[in-house]
């Protein structure tokens, strides 16, 4: 479970960061008013889906938490990362390779 968080951060995460190095996407910083909020929120409503996934009461209820999770993942990795500059990706592709190693280690490998 928190394999596929951390996986989805570093996957989006490396998209806008390779958006943003080949100037497919624009390089400033996106600063999204109440960004940190956001991103909280992102991580509690993460925190209450996989809370809910290792008590889920079904089969069906318990895939639905696990593309909830995806997808909330997914969506702060976007906006951590399209809140930085374009100077600091080489920066942001590092940490999100290690971001990976992580992942790879909460799925047990």
């Amino acid at each position: 479970m928190l394999g596929t968080y951390i996986g989805g951060v570093t996957v989006t995460g490396s998209l806008v960061a390779y958006g943003k190095l080949d100037g497919k996407l624009d390089s400033a910083a996106l600063l999204l008013p109440g960004r940190h909020a956001i991103n909280a929120s992102l991580l509690a409503a993460n925190i209450a889906c996989m809370g809910y996934f290792f008590n889920a009461p079904s089969l069906a209820a318990g895939v639905g938490m696990l593309s909830a999770i995806t997808a909330g993942s997914g969506i702060m990795g976007y906006t951590l990362t399209a809140a930085i500059g374009g100077a600091d990706m080489p920066v942001v592709i590092t940490v999100l390779n290690s971001y990976t190693g992580w992942a790879l280690c909460a799925e047990g490998f």
